[in-house]
């Protein structure tokens, strides 16, 4: 009975990193606000469930605070380029549906532009635990990204059902959005540190 109300015990250990994954969802959506700053948040977010995967983690907003800082000027441009990416695809799906074109060739065109946003919402998964994980040069980070995504196309489909599964409970609740979205980040961070460890030894 004691064991069971020993702060150091597994059960407790659990409570704890599900509280910090909490207020870090919160400093998460607070830091998003501003849009453009949301892939800094991101990458703050990721640094800390990750370091909690390796049993690292420290004070929620000094770690928070600390990686944003380090990491924003990277992750926005990065961010900035997602967006815009993510912006032309998503016209040239619209135009391909609504372009004037015989049926065979639509139908290709959207396949291949449908494959094309697959291919950047996986690799688009990985960036920003990869900049908050290792300090590289932002085309490594996008070329280790697509690698990655399409390397362990299982992993990184079973990462988006994840994703996918929260921001349906964030439909059914959006008050409870950021935390949604935390626990998410939290959920597969441990299966981007699994990903990671086939790569570089360092993960342990």
């Amino acid at each position: 009975m004691n064991h069971l109300f020993d702060p150091e015990n597994r059960f407790w250990s659990f409570v704890n990193k599900i509280m910090d994954v909490f207020f870090i969802g919160i400093l998460w959506f607070v830091f998003s606000i501003p849009i453009v700053t949301a892939g800094a948040a991101f990458t703050a977010l990721y640094q800390f469930t990750l370091k909690q995967t390796d049993d690292e983690e420290g004070y929620v907003w000094k770690s928070f605070w600390r990686a944003f800082v380090k990491n924003f000027r990277q992750s926005t441009l990065l961010w900035l380029a997602v967006l815009a990416s993510g912006a032309f695809l998503a016209a040239d799906l619209y135009a391909c549906l609504h372009m004037d074109l015989p049926g065979v060739w639509r139908s290709m065109s959207f396949g291949i532009l449908a494959c094309l946003a697959v291919l950047w919402l996986l690799t688009a998964l990985y960036l920003f635990p990869l900049i908050s994980r290792y300090d590289r040069p932002m085309g490594l980070i996008v070329k280790d990204a697509f690698v990655m995504a399409v390397g362990n196309l299982t992993v990184s489909v079973t990462i988006l059902v994840i994703y996918a599964a929260f921001l349906a409970l964030s439909w059914l609740l959006p008050i409870l959005f950021p935390i949604f979205i935390a626990l998410g980040a939290f959920v597969s961070s441990y299966l981007f540190r699994y990903v990671f460890s086939r790569y570089w030894e360092d993960v342990r």
